[in-house]
């Protein structure tokens, strides 16, 4: 299918952004940008001086569908005391932003006092218009479906002739402004992309979180007795001074009641941060190693002093 636009819709705005130009094309520069349009699958970039430059819509295309569904790290969109996603009701979850592990300090923050405050308290909310208003006001975090939300039961209809209407198919569902937007665009960005579903990092992080949980569990259950001799203990220091935050990792072989002498530091010549969890839990898994936040372990909780 050929693409042409000379002048481009919300939806082509959303996908053929200056910043996603640049994130297909690091070289592209973006200063003097008069303009953008479409034609015969091309990006043509006006500039103020008059002159244009093309570019092919397809890397620009894969460049918007990977930043719109990257997964943040870890520690982005995790509640108070590590908190992961809370279940509401309707399959719906409140999902807090990582306030109190943006920086030292942060969790003082207006925010994440809030945060605290509230965590425990969305489950009295019978409505999804006050969790979400709730949410925005204090700036706390989204209320996600990453399965969709579910659908009330439908009354029985007794009449013989008259079946029940099909249940609709549960989607995807994000509170988030960028999962909003693609939903009141979608017809627009399906002329340039078929098929697409909506999506938001939010929705990424809580798949990859289920993930590692799920992954965690099983490793539990196969263990004897389900008490895992093969244990790891993780500690994070929010970043400072525009640095990375640092993360931590201790490990035995004797369980996680273990005394700290018969602990070891994982790879301490190595610096890991917050971008690297991910990666350091899946291994940790891999390997047969059940992973314990520090403060779960406070026999050990001076282990990183």
């Amino acid at each position: 299918m050929t693409i042409t636009s000379p002048v481009l819709n919300q939806g082509q705005q959303l996908i053929f952004s200056r910043n996603n130009i640049l994130r297909a094309f690091p070289d592209f520069d973006d200063t003097g940008f008069a303009g953008v349009h479409l034609h015969d699958n091309q990006v043509i970039i006006t500039r103020n001086e008059g002159t244009t430059q093309s570019y092919p819509i397809d890397p620009i295309i894969t460049a918007f569908k990977e930043f719109t569904a990257r997964t943040p790290d870890f520690f982005s969109c995790l509640g108070p005391n590590y908190r992961g996603p809370s279940i509401w009701r309707n399959n719906c979850y409140v999902l807090f932003k990582g306030w109190a592990y943006q920086s030292q300090g942060s969790n003082k923050t207006p925010e994440a006092i809030m945060q605290k405050r509230w965590a425990d308290k969305f489950s009295m909310l019978d409505l999804e218009d006050k969790v979400t208003a709730a949410l925005n006001q204090f700036n706390l975090g989204y209320l996600v479906s990453p399965d969709g939300k579910y659908v009330g039961r439908q009354e029985l209809k007794m009449a013989d002739d008259d079946s029940p209407d099909e249940l609709p198919t549960p989607e995807p569902y994000c509170s988030c402004g960028s999962f909003q937007q693609q939903t009141r665009l979608i017809d627009q960005i399906r002329e340039i992309i078929p098929n697409y579903e909506p999506t938001c990092k939010h929705i990424s992080w809580f798949k990859r979180y289920r993930e590692l949980l799920s992954k965690r569990s099983n490793l539990i259950q196969s263990c004897r007795g389900h008490v895992a001799s093969k244990v790891t203990a993780w500690n994070y220091i929010p970043p400072a001074n525009g640095n990375d935050g640092k993360f931590q990792v201790i490990w035995t072989k004797d369980g996680e009641m273990a005394t700290l002498d018969r602990w070891r530091h994982y790879k301490p010549g190595e610096n890991y941060t917050q971008h690297d969890v991910w990666t350091l839990f899946d291994a940790m898994l891999d390997n047969g190693f059940v992973p314990f936040p520090l403060t779960a372990l406070p026999h050990i909780s001076h282990a990183f002093k």
